[in-house]
């Protein structure tokens, strides 16, 4: 069938959010930036807890200055311990600034879906007109059809053997699908 063959020509492609708007795309790089860092947080608290699980240290600890002075082993398990807790407190900011962002990418959106709906405005109208002129054919074959029926039946004639075709699907001829699909796109400016 030539209507359900693909055309050769490029495929038009809907530009993304971040293609349609800068300040999304920025967004978008600002949360990418995010979960990268949040990775490397994360790598980087396990392995510091490996470390401090090998260390083994069972007893009390005491600050590097105070075993040096002592004379005894300094134990690396305090230093450890707080590098741990800083990198919880610089996961826990980043996880905050996740979410902030979450959220602005959730406003922006709108502004975004606007400026790509805008970008791909004229081959959507293009595709409108299209199916609209499609349907116009459509609906004078219909037409055409509707009427040889009519002839049949006005002459009282068995035509089941030409095996007759329900058009219910189209709707009514004058207030279906077709005539309301293009009563829409006339309305809409795009026929």
């Amino acid at each position: 069938m030539a209507l359900l063959k693909k055309k050769e020509a490029a495929e038009y492609r809907i530009p993304s959010l971040a293609d349609a708007d800068p300040a999304y795309a920025a967004l978008l790089q600002k949360q990418s930036d995010l979960y990268a860092l949040q990775s490397k947080l994360n790598s980087e608290r396990r392995d510091l807890q490996k470390r401090i699980d090998e260390s083994g240290s069972t007893g009390p600890t005491v600050p590097a200055r105070v075993a040096e002075l002592l004379g005894d082993a300094t134990d690396s398990t305090p230093m450890l311990q707080k590098q741990a807790t800083d990198i919880r407190a610089q996961l826990a900011d980043v996880e905050t600034a996740i979410e902030i962002v979450r959220r602005r990418l959730s406003d922006a959106k709108g502004p975004a879906s606007r400026a790509a709906c805008q970008i791909a405005k004229p081959e959507y109208g293009r595709r409108v007109a299209a199916v609209a002129k499609a349907l116009e054919a459509l609906a004078e074959a219909r037409a055409g059809y509707d009427d040889l029926r009519n002839q049949f039946e006005a002459e009282d004639i068995s035509w089941g053997s030409l095996v007759p075709m329900s058009l219910g699907f189209l709707g009514e001829p004058r207030d279906g699908h077709i005539p309301r699909f293009i009563k829409e796109a006339k309305e809409a400016g795009y026929v």
